[in-house]
């Protein structure tokens, strides 16, 4: 009994010991795909537009504010909310100084200006929605009309959406339906926070032009909420006890602690996409996968083989399902759809869903290794010309032996 207890015991320690070191190189995979996918210098660019659409965002929501008499006597009140909530306390008085400067100006714009001042504030969303598409690795993007009308109709609802949100609150509070029992404080001190967690999983689920796990989205989103909630204070604090910028720049610190702020936030909510991205990972520690591009072709292999036998079996997989078959992330199977299907190989019956499109006898293992790693080519090596028809010759077998090759020495492998 008590051997029991002591490989019990170990058993207990070692599965701690591996789910932390599976854990930490889990965190070292999505530190990797920070850097591989350049969020640090996406997020400078975004800086940038941000401080070029600000305004134009700022004035399309106030302009809808004062469109609708029901929510004229909020406009003070979001503009108030955006700075509180998004702007450090270093710089919100300046700030909000200069939003209404400029947002009162802004309501003297012509057509064209206006037309101006839509087509700045779009700019941002698509520039958003590019980097979050290069993270998620897709290369089909939305159309333009279709693009244009949806994130249109996010700047214009999202503010209505607010505006009703606040005078909803604000008349069961008013008539006693809520105040009696607190809910109401409640809600204006954790308001805040649930509405930028709301929209940072609504931007990880629906900016990307691919299928988002809700429960991805909705992780990354409450992550990177607590992240930009932890680094206001963090920030706030260090601009209160280290008052180099006041002393450089005097008057003018406040535009350089709020770029700085834009810049810090945007770093953490495009890691979140990378989070987001990465999650899918986890699952069959598909993250211990080389990134190279040796490595797609067996992906590739995997994919075609999978659906095959889906096909055999009269079924459809999803991307969800078919990416736990063969261990590997929602975006490196994603994209390798993608790439497949130029080739007509695969085919995507509806959002998400995908079959194969091509009995695995007509296609080859060289056709497959051409289009997903690269060309075999040579231009004037008469002996490297010889090695690669001997490649092409030893490639050139169908994807159906191929599996049937692989299932037999699958099976003869000792348990």
């Amino acid at each position: 009994m008590r051997h029991f207890l002591v490989a019990r015991q170990q058993l207990q320690t070692w599965l701690t010991l591996h789910s932390w070191r599976r854990l930490y190189g889990f965190m070292q995979f999505v530190g990797r795909r920070l850097l591989v996918d350049r969020c640090m210098q996406t997020a400078g660019s975004l800086t940038y537009t941000t401080l070029l659409a600000i305004i134009p965002l700022f004035t399309i929501a106030l302009t809808l504010f004062s469109a609708f008499p029901m929510f004229s006597d909020y406009s003070n009140r979001f503009r108030n909310f955006i700075v509180i909530n998004l702007v450090p306390d270093a710089s919100s008085k300046v700030i909000s100084v200069y939003l209404k400067q400029f947002s009162d100006n802004a309501e003297k714009l012509t057509a064209f200006g206006t037309i101006g001042l839509a087509v700045t504030a779009l700019l941002l969303v698509f520039n958003i929605e590019k980097s979050f598409n290069q993270i998620w690795a897709v290369r089909r993007q939305r159309k333009l009309l279709t693009r244009t009308l949806i994130y249109w109709a996010a700047l214009t609802l999202g503010p209505l959406a607010l505006g009703l949100s606040l005078t909803m609150t604000s008349w069961f509070y008013h008539r006693g339906l809520i105040g009696g029992f607190h809910i109401f404080d409640s809600t204006v001190r954790i308001g805040p926070t649930m509405v930028t967690f709301a929209m940072l999983s609504l931007m990880y689920k629906m900016i990307p032009n691919c299928y988002v796990p809700r429960r991805h989205a909705v992780a990354a989103g409450l992550l990177v909420g607590i992240l930009l909630e932890l680094m206001k204070g963090l920030f706030g604090l260090y601009i209160n006890e280290f008052v180099t910028l006041k002393l450089v720049y005097g008057a003018f610190a406040s535009f350089p602690i709020f770029l700085t702020w834009l810049y810090v936030c945007w770093v953490i909510v495009l890691g979140g996409a990378v989070f987001s991205a990465s999650l899918s990972y986890w699952h069959g520690n598909a993250w211990t996968w080389q990134s190279h591009a040796g490595t797609r072709f067996e992906q590739a292999l995997r994919i075609l083989v999978e659906l095959s036998r889906a096909r055999h079996r009269g079924e459809i997989m999803h991307i969800d399902e078919l990416r736990r078959a063969v261990s590997l992330g929602l975006d490196t199977a994603h994209g390798l759809l993608e790439r497949m299907l130029e080739k007509g190989w695969v085919e995507q019956v509806r959002d998400g869903a995908w079959v194969s499109a091509i009995s695995l006898r007509h296609i080859k293992l060289v056709d497959v290794f051409e289009h997903v790693v690269t060309p075999l080519y040579t231009h004037d090596g008469k002996y490297l010309a010889e090695l690669i028809d001997q490649m092409r010759m030893t490639l050139d077998e169908s994807l159906e032996d191929y599996a049937t090759r692989e299932a037999a020495a699958s099976s003869l492998q000792p348990a």
